[in-house]
């Protein structure tokens, strides 16, 4: 054993499939008798219906794969480049230290690798954990309404606007003020560009470095007429505090939503006044950003966006509008306590293009470990940090004050752990002689004070800086500048905009808040352990290495906007993981910024756009092209765009869905038509391949010629990958953009529902519009640039950084040869599968049995089954969610319901795992099909064996609980059986024991 391996935190020889070459569990024995089955020679065979002309022939190459400890050994030395100093930078993301029990929960996979709890009966792990989030944040807010997470703030802020203009019906104008962080206001612009949304930004003060109330209200009288609302932040980007108390009064004043950007570590006990509190009611929504409550700065990813909305007596309406999941309490069939997902009939999985938003994949394990860490910090502990944060910002501008030629910008303006000072040299120079001493000391903030021929710094302080780390400072500066005799006092916060209340937060110790979310880690099942066979979700094994490596100090402990020179590390990393999706896709650029697939979908279709208005004069490229059978994130990512379907005088605007023909596939002839009649406004077409029957659209090339005949472009959802990746030359193919979710095909853990992570690979028309950062080296050096038509920001930073260090990781272990053979062991398990299960299900679509499955496949009932089982009091449509509940009675998440069709279940097995964990996952489906035909009242009662029984979701989403009480932690139901002893149990004797729980529900 190498020394490396030695030191990891966890022993990989405990973990069955951690050390196994590509993390597949098949042996090439077994490799060769399921070929034989399917009556095939070589894996290769596996794609012989795929066309020659759009596979790689060997010009696929991302090197060969690292051992285990090699991989340790690469991954450590590059984070060991990286320069973590002495910091003061804060600005678009702050920066605290991080609770012990972070490290806790992060370690249990039952939390860490479980999917988006769509089975409340096998989720309620994930769902009281984020409950338990929303409520830690309702504490500190006041809030009634606090949404499971979004991506981060700055995507939060454009959501609130545009829910913003949805309350206010008809009225697409906002103001947004100019003192917010200007990474926020690049995203919201970007976001913003090509819909509907109109957005304003009023200009602060120079002098004062703060937003005037009479200056606001001028911009509400000129726009009234159309205005939905003011977006203002409690600290702005300068760090002085705004007038948020009139800037609320006049939203009041104006029938206006009122949106606040708050810090959250800053209005416990003590701190400043939460949101709920400004003006005479509150504002009508917030938004923050939380990454800084759970996790050091991760170079700026993965990121918490926190969304609240008012839902109480007077306002019960607003929450409709909002974007993003929210858990509420209920009661399963036998009363017991239980929490599920509500308002769910907002989201895009259910309203597609009139969906509240397209995301899909949040933040869900940044938000479960954010609640731990405010419930171990409670607010006592909350309020400690905000002192010392204040304290120590007083010290610093003490000091620095008194040294001759720094100024305060802002003498009079108070502020709370960031401020503005003045220099007397060049900003520039000045932080080169600080980080010269191992001093990152603030960011040059000259352009955004807007005054001329300054040279201004922005400092920010938190409870990570010690005195020690005071003393580093005042001796740099005595080495380089002259002392004087006195220094200034910093302003202090005005009484106005102090919290007078206590925050009810109570702190817990860390062993029993560990104690509690083990046991929530065990309500949740893992693929750790068995087949995962979730459709179109690619649940594969998440190696522990790739958590170990996103975890060292040297990659956690960069700030994103660390010096190029400080951060060479995490550059590298991102060079040369954008460079392995060019060979990855055959395409010619990547942006690595989208943090989720359905956000990479709209950098894709933003990129559309913007093409479009530089190569489509004269035309309306209003129309996308979308196959029925598509991800809810499509036509909700395209509308979200500003493809918003409509007619206008008589002229079709918007979404267009294509149909399939009997083959599964695009139906080309309906195709043709609609491109024949629309080509001039076709901006593009988006089409998941494999589609989501699991059934590679073999016509995809000729497709694709056809819309770029027409000027349009192609958009290929990428969610699929994982049949493909190493075997399709997407070039080849005609895609000019296409997403791939790093959480799905290259082994980035679920989280209970995120954070994702997503790259987008564009062919050469799009390279000059990739928006974000992109990384670029010469001599060795690595630096950011940006594009030079760039679309501008879907992020606040680089996007989800830890998860690019695990995908990064997951690639160097695979290589090439790696790649095509999870590809090709993916579709083997998913064509053996299909092979034994289609003898004893019907087949959807309808008529395709003899067509090759590639990765997924969609089994469903014969109309005798439907029939018979609605006559024992079943409704049709629930049918098949109910059969899903009795794959949870045998130790197994079930297969993806009433998705894409609503009579169908979608198994995706992936390639981590054995033939004969397939085998048994065969077994209990046959199980099934056997309790179905002779025992189908079992559908009624089923699941026996988890925590809860059936959830009462209409009780849920009718009687609304979304806040309890935090002075005690929840009981938390154990499973009646675990899913580990089911595993261990065979088929026939977890059949007896549902009989028998059957007999004892009855």
């Amino acid at each position: 054993m190498s020394e490396h391996v030695r030191n990891l935190p966890y022993d990989p020889a405990k973990f069955k499939r951690e050390t196994l070459p590509y993390y597949i569990s098949m042996t090439d024995s077994e490799i060769t008798e399921i070929l034989n089955i399917l009556g095939l020679h070589s894996l290769d065979e596996l794609f012989n219906h795929l066309p020659d002309n759009i596979k790689f022939k060997k010009d696929f190459n991302i090197g060969k794969p690292l051992s285990y400890n090699d991989l340790i050994e690469h991954v450590t030395n590059l984070a060991n480049k990286n320069k973590i100093t002495t910091s003061y930078v804060g600005d678009g993301l702050k920066n605290y230290k991080v609770e012990k029990i972070v490290e806790d929960v992060c370690s249990i996979r039952g939390l860490t690798t479980a999917y988006t709890p769509y089975q409340p009966e096998r989720g309620q792990g994930t769902l009281w954990s984020l409950y338990l989030f929303s409520n830690t944040i309702h504490a500190l807010t006041g809030f009634e309404a606090v949404n499971a997470s979004m991506y981060d703030r700055s995507t939060c802020l454009f959501e609130a606007l545009s829910a913003s203009a949805k309350i206010a019906k008809n009225k697409n104008t906002v103001l947004l003020l100019e003192s917010i962080y200007p990474g926020d206001i690049e995203v919201v612009q970007t976001l913003s560009k090509h819909t509907p949304l109109n957005v304003i930004l009023v200009p602060f003060n120079k002098s004062t470095g703060l937003t005037d109330i009479s200056v606001v209200k001028d911009y509400v009288e000129k726009y009234q007429s159309e205005l939905a609302s003011i977006a203002f932040p409690q600290i702005n980007s300068l760090g002085n505090i705004e007038n948020f108390t009139g800037l609320t009064e006049i939203c009041e004043e104006y029938k206006l939503v009122s949106i606040a950007i708050i810090d959250p570590m800053l209005i416990s006990t003590e701190g400043l006044l939460p949101p709920s509190q400004y003006g005479k009611k509150g504002t009508n929504f917030f938004v923050a950003e939380g990454q800084h409550l759970a996790l050091a700065p991760n170079f700026g990813g993965p990121g918490l966006g926190i969304f609240g909305s008012r839902y109480n007596e007077t306002d019960k309406l607003s929450i409709r509008a909002t974007p993003g999941r929210y858990t509420g309490k209920t009661v399963d069939h036998d009363g017991n306590e239980a929490v599920t997902m509500i308002l769910s009939t907002r989201e895009q999985h259910i309203r597609r293009d009139k969906a509240s938003s397209n995301i899909c994949s949040n933040q869900a394990f940044v938000a479960t470990i954010a609640g731990a860490a405010l419930l171990s910090r409670g607010s006592s502990g909350i309020t400690t940090s905000f002192k010392t944060a204040r304290k120590n910002a007083e010290n610093l501008y003490n000091l620095m004050t008194s040294f001759d030629g720094f100024k305060p910008q802002y003498p009079n303006t108070p502020f709370v752990n960031e401020f503005c000072i003045s220099l007397p040299i060049n900003t520039c120079d000045f932080l080169k002689m600080a980080r010269n001493d191992q001093l990152e000391l603030g960011i040059d903030v000259s352009d955004r004070v807007r005054a001329k021929n300054k040279n201004v710094l922005l400092l920010s302080c938190s409870d990570i800086q010690t005195d020690e780390d005071y003393r580093k400072v005042e001796s740099f500066l005595l080495k380089k500048f002259k002392k004087t005799s006195t220094s200034l006092i910093a302003p202090k916060i005005p009484e106005k905009y102090l919290r007078l209340d206590k925050v009810k937060l109570p702190t817990y110790p860390r062993e029993e808040l560990f104690n509690l979310y083990q046991k929530l880690g065990q309500q949740n099942v893992s693929p750790d352990d068995n087949i995962y066979p979730l459709g179109s979700c690619t649940m594969k094994y998440n190696p522990l290495v790739n958590d170990y490596l996103a975890g060292l100090p040297n990659i956690t402990d960069l700030h994103p906007q660390a010096s190029d020179l400080n951060a060479q590390g995490s550059l590298q990393i991102l060079y040369e993981i954008a460079e392995m999706f060019k060979q990855i896709t055959g395409l010619a650029g990547v942006a690595l910024q989208p943090v989720a697939g359905a956000q990479g979908e709209l950098v894709g279709i933003k990129m559309f756009q913007a093409y479009h208005a530089d190569h489509s004069k004269g035309q309306s490229r209003n129309i996308i092209l979308i196959p029925k059978s598509a991800h809810g994130t499509n036509p909700a990512t395209s509308t979200m765009a500003g493809f918003i379907t409509k007619e206008t005088n008589g002229a079709t605007q918007g979404i267009i869905e294509i149909c399939a023909n009997q083959q599964g596939q695009i139906d080309m002839h309906q195709l043709k038509e609609v491109v024949s009649k629309y080509h001039q406004q076709i901006a593009g077409i988006m089409v998941t391949n494999p589609n989501t029957s699991g059934i590679f659209e073999t016509n995809f090339k000729e497709m694709a010629d056809l819309i770029h005949s027409v000027g349009g472009l192609v958009y290929m959802d990428g969610a699929n990958m994982n049949a493909i990746a190493g075997i399709v030359n997407l070039d080849k193919l005609g895609v000019d953009a296409v997403h791939n979710n790093l959480h799905k095909t290259w082994s980035i853990p679920h989280g209970g529902g995120g954070p994702g992570d997503a790259i987008v690979a564009v062919s050469k028309k799009l390279v000059d519009y990739i928006p974000g950062n992109q990384v670029k080296q010469h001599n060795g050096v690595y630096e950011i640039f940006h594009a030079p038509k760039s679309i501008g920001s879907f992020h606040r930073h680089h996007g989800n950084f830890a998860h690019k260090v695990r995908a990064y990781s997951y690639l160097l272990a695979l290589g090439t040869e790696g790649v095509i053979k999870m590809s090709s062991i993916a579709v083997l398990s998913a064509r053996y599968l299909f092979h034994r299960l289609g003898k004893a299900f019907p087949t959807l679509p309808e008529n395709t049995q003899a067509i090759p499955r590639m990765h997924e496949f969609i089994l469903t009932l014969t109309k005798e089954d439907f029939d018979r089982i609605q006559k024992i009091g079943i409704p049709r449509t629930n049918i098949i969610p109910q059969i899903g509940k009795l794959f949870l009675d045998f130790g197994v998440h079930a297969p993806t319901v009433a998705f894409p069709e609503a009579f169908g279940l979608m198994i995706e097995p992936t390639e981590s795992f054995s033939k004969a964990e397939l085998d048994r996952f065969c077994d209990i489906v046959l199980c099934i099909r056997k309790i179905i035909d002779e025992y189908p009242n079992i559908l009624i009662t089923a699941p026996h064996f988890t925590p809860i029984r059936k959830v009462d979701e209409v009780k849920a989403n009718k009687d609304i609980t979304l806040n309890i009480n935090l002075d005690k932690l929840p009981t938390i139901l154990p499973n009646k059986i675990e899913p580990r002893a089911l595993n261990s149990m065979s088929i026939n004797e977890i059949f007896e024991r549902i009989l028998k729980a059957h007999e004892e529900y009855k």
